[in-house]
């Protein structure tokens, strides 16, 4: 309960949403705040209320261990 209240206060409420993106067979929409991943549909055009974002790691555009 009280981690519930921490997260609502002081985590990201993810206002600010990318366009819809379909790739690799999956469509979602991500918060350009955070990165978090929603699941969309195309059949309803709108985000699976059930689902739970999911957090990524920041892309880079280097490997991993490589520098340019």
């Amino acid at each position: 309960m009280i981690k519930a209240i921490f997260e609502f206060l002081f985590s990201c409420h993810h206002r600010n949403l990318s366009r819809v993106f379909t790739i690799r067979a999956k469509t979602y929409k991500v918060c350009t705040d955070c990165g978090a991943e929603f699941a969309y549909s195309l059949e309803t055009m709108s985000m699976n209320s059930v689902s739970q974002p999911r957090h990524v790691r920041h892309w880079s555009p280097l490997p991993h261990g490589g520098t340019n």
